[in-house]
Protein backbone atom coordinates (compact mmCIF):
# COMPACT_ATOMS: atom_id res chain seq x y z
CA UNK A 1 0.00 0.00 0.00
CA UNK A 2 1.47 3.34 -1.19
CA UNK A 3 0.14 6.69 0.18
CA UNK A 4 1.20 10.06 -1.10
CA UNK A 5 0.33 12.62 0.84
CA UNK A 6 1.61 15.99 0.69
CA UNK A 7 1.59 16.75 4.64
CA UNK A 8 5.08 15.63 5.82
CA UNK A 9 3.22 14.73 9.41
CA UNK A 10 0.69 12.39 8.29
CA UNK A 11 3.29 10.25 6.16
CA UNK A 12 5.43 10.12 8.85
CA UNK A 13 2.12 9.08 11.18
CA UNK A 14 1.25 6.14 8.20
CA UNK A 15 4.84 4.97 8.23
CA UNK A 16 5.25 4.67 12.31
CA UNK A 17 1.74 2.74 11.98
CA UNK A 18 2.51 0.34 9.30
CA UNK A 19 6.05 -0.37 10.82
CA UNK A 20 4.52 -0.86 14.13
CA UNK A 21 2.06 -3.24 12.35
CA UNK A 22 4.94 -5.23 10.31
CA UNK A 23 6.92 -5.70 13.52
CA UNK A 24 4.15 -7.23 15.38
CA UNK A 25 3.42 -9.11 12.49
CA UNK A 26 6.82 -10.20 11.71
CA UNK A 27 7.17 -11.40 15.74
CA UNK A 28 4.33 -13.08 15.40
CA UNK A 29 5.12 -14.96 11.70
CA UNK A 30 8.92 -15.92 13.59
CA UNK A 31 7.86 -16.59 16.92
CA UNK A 32 3.98 -17.71 16.52
CA UNK A 33 3.63 -15.07 19.45
CA UNK A 34 4.29 -11.09 20.22
CA UNK A 35 6.78 -10.18 23.27
CA UNK A 36 5.53 -7.66 25.46
CA UNK A 37 8.92 -6.60 26.76
CA UNK A 38 8.14 -3.18 28.47
CA UNK A 39 6.66 -3.94 31.77
CA UNK A 40 5.56 -1.30 34.24
CA UNK A 41 4.38 -0.09 37.76
CA UNK A 42 2.47 2.88 38.38
CA UNK A 43 2.76 3.11 42.73
CA UNK A 44 1.40 -0.71 43.31
CA UNK A 45 -0.89 -0.26 39.77
CA UNK A 46 0.50 -2.72 37.17
CA UNK A 47 0.92 -1.28 33.91
CA UNK A 48 -0.06 -3.37 30.98
CA UNK A 49 2.80 -4.46 29.11
CA UNK A 50 3.63 -3.50 25.62
CA UNK A 51 6.27 -3.54 23.04
CA UNK A 52 7.74 -0.75 20.64
CA UNK A 53 6.05 -1.77 17.99
CA UNK A 54 3.03 -1.07 19.79
CA UNK A 55 4.44 2.26 20.87
CA UNK A 56 4.67 2.88 17.02
CA UNK A 57 1.13 1.94 16.46
CA UNK A 58 -0.11 4.11 19.10
CA UNK A 59 2.05 7.44 18.28
CA UNK A 60 1.07 7.04 14.66
CA UNK A 61 -2.28 6.76 15.41
CA UNK A 62 -2.09 9.77 17.82
CA UNK A 63 -0.05 11.88 15.56
CA UNK A 64 -2.72 11.08 12.65
CA UNK A 65 -5.19 12.66 14.74
CA UNK A 66 -3.37 16.16 15.69
CA UNK A 67 -1.69 16.20 11.66
CA UNK A 68 -4.72 18.47 10.91
CA UNK A 69 -3.91 21.01 13.62
CA UNK A 70 -0.28 20.76 12.96
CA UNK A 71 -0.41 21.15 9.49
CA UNK A 72 -2.37 24.49 9.95
CA UNK A 73 0.33 25.31 12.80
CA UNK A 74 3.14 25.04 9.98
CA UNK A 75 1.63 26.62 7.09
CA UNK A 76 0.87 29.49 9.52
CA UNK A 77 3.82 29.86 11.34
CA UNK A 78 2.86 30.39 14.32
Amino acid sequence: MLVRTANPVEAIAYGAIIGGALGNVLDRIRFRSVTDFLDFYVGSTHWPAFNMADVFVVSGVGLLLIAPWLSAKLKTGT
